[in-house]
């Protein structure tokens, strides 16, 4: 059995900046959250917010930010299919600006192209059916935002350290 400081090393060197994070898929009716764990290494679904009035969804989030120990926030960002800013991209930026003046942590936006899709093929592959609960879809989502983020994050750092 390999010894835990080991695998500590070895996860330092896959993940050599470790980073408890916290992902949104933001909707007009939900917000789906996914977290990572302190190492940034795995991320589990949150319950999905139920929408409010913008200024509650923002305090909300940063509460549930601040509770679990989030280092940064992660939202998705739905660019169009050719990867340009549409109306909904454009909303969410506006999103993402007004959680970044509320929250005492770097907010980051993050590409969100296609994880309803392998949101839902996750689902059904675990036996759920994606159309009869919009909340855990939309958390799944999260976590697929939050998985690719960290992924690309190690990818970028260990490049710079070679």
């Amino acid at each position: 059995m390999p010894h835990r400081t080991s695998s500590v090393l070895y996860l330092r060197r896959i993940r050599p900046n470790p980073m408890r994070a916290l992902a949104l898929d933001v909707g007009d009716a939900r917000i789906g959250l996914a977290i990572s764990d302190p190492n940034g290494v795995v991320c589990l679904p949150i319950e999905a917010l139920v929408r409010s009035e913008e200024s509650d969804d923002l305090a909300a989030v940063v509460d549930l930010a601040k509770r679990e120990g989030a280092e940064t926030i992660v939202v998705g960002l739905p660019l169009s299919l050719d990867g340009t800013h549409g109306p909904a991209a454009r909303k969410m930026r506006r999103f993402t600006s007004a959680l970044r003046k509320s929250a005492d942590m770097p907010v980051e936006s993050y590409d969100e192209r296609f994880t309803t899709a392998e949101a839902e093929n996750r689902l059904r592959a675990a036996g759920y059916e994606p159309s009869r609960d919009r909340a855990r879809l939309d958390s799944m989502a999260a976590v697929i935002i939050l998985e690719s983020f960290l992924a690309a994050r190690a990818n970028r750092t260990n490049r710079s350290s070679i």
